[in-house]
């Protein structure tokens, strides 16, 4: 059973799901984390972080004015969250309320970055964004670990763990050593670099059903634990949170795993509950867990991770039928 968490700890697990954009998972965090008082201002603020990095502006608005309802937030941090939340509001095109968001933050903080600017572009019947100064493009992990090295060494440990969950291992030996570098005896580090699948290329095989992964090694000519039947059968699919959901055409099928093609952007890493519907449509079968370790413009792959029997039965059914009529 996994050890209850505190409130920190789901707040900072939370920023580092943030900030690799498993936002599903993070926003579960943040949620967590907002029942304690002394962190509910900031869990907000980050919610609607999540809410307009997914496109979902109107939700971001209300958790922008729940964080603000915190007594625990600075007045350094309230500047900043109703600065948010005026540009939100400007992006929704509701400048009344824009206007008064920055002025607010004017009231607080005169020089606070381009709000007098901005202030003075609505007052005078400007509308849209303001020109900003373009970013270069920059290796973001380097800069991020820079960052970050400001903050406890316990931010980037769970970085590499999350990492190391959805497969980028590059990314996990990086941040591992980094935090090596700074603490060679911080926590479990030695033991985490050494293992296997990060020294030697290893993978850990996805399981059909719950219990402990078999570790196998790839190669560039290794072939799959399970072959892979050509298949097209109508899926649908969704997140625990529901944030992720829509349907698909299911492909590729094997008993560990499929490729799904869908209009809807899936992110690696998250959690889905899939849905397969057979050719007669009659008998839908439904993969309890299933996890998404790549995703591409209009596609994604999954690895069953939990599976229950009747359903292996009838996974394995479909890949027999499919080899017998290929």
């Amino acid at each position: 059973m996994e050890q209850q968490m505190s409130a920190v700890e789901r707040y900072e697990r939370g920023l580092v799901l943030k900030q690799v954009q498993i936002f599903d998972s993070a926003l579960e965090d943040f949620q967590q984390a907002a029942n304690d008082p002394q962190y509910a201002g900031k869990a907000h603020a980050q919610m609607a972080l999540c809410f307009i990095a997914t496109g979902r502006h109107e939700e971001a608005v209300a958790a922008f004015r729940q964080a603000m309802t915190s007594p625990a937030l600075s007045s350094k941090e309230r500047v900043h969250i109703l600065y948010r939340l005026g540009q939100t509001l400007e992006s929704l095109g509701r400048y009344a309320e824009t206007l008064e968001a920055y002025n607010w933050v004017r009231r607080e903080d005169a020089g606070f970055r381009d709000v007098a600017h901005r202030i003075k572009h609505l007052s005078s019947g400007g509308r849209g964004p303001l020109p900003h100064r373009p970013l270069t493009d920059r290796p973001w992990v380097g800069d991020m670990l820079k960052l970050w090295g400001q903050l406890r060494l316990r931010i980037p440990h769970l970085l590499g763990q999350t990492w190391q969950s959805v497969g980028r291992y590059a990314e996990t030996l990086e941040t591992y050593r980094w935090v090596r570098r700074k603490c060679p005896s911080f926590r479990d580090m030695p033991c985490r670099i050494e293992q296997p699948e990060l020294t030697s290329m290893w993978r850990s095989s996805p399981p059909v059903s719950t219990g402990r992964p078999v570790l196998v090694r790839r190669g560039k000519m290794d072939k799959r634990r399970d072959a892979r039947v050509a298949i097209h059968l109508r899926s649908q699919f969704s997140s625990k949170s529901r944030m992720v959901g829509g349907e698909g055409e299911l492909r590729d099928l094997s008993r560990g795993g499929c490729r799904v093609r869908s209009l809807v952007a899936v992110p690696v890493g998250a959690e889905l509950e899939c849905c397969i519907f057979p050719q007669d449509e009659v008998n839908p079968f439904t993969i309890d867990g299933a996890m998404v370790r790549w995703s591409r413009p209009q596609e994604f792959g999954l690895a069953f991770t939990n599976v229950r029997p009747g359903v292996q039965r009838q996974i394995a059914q479909l890949c027999r039928k499919g080899m017998s009529l290929a």
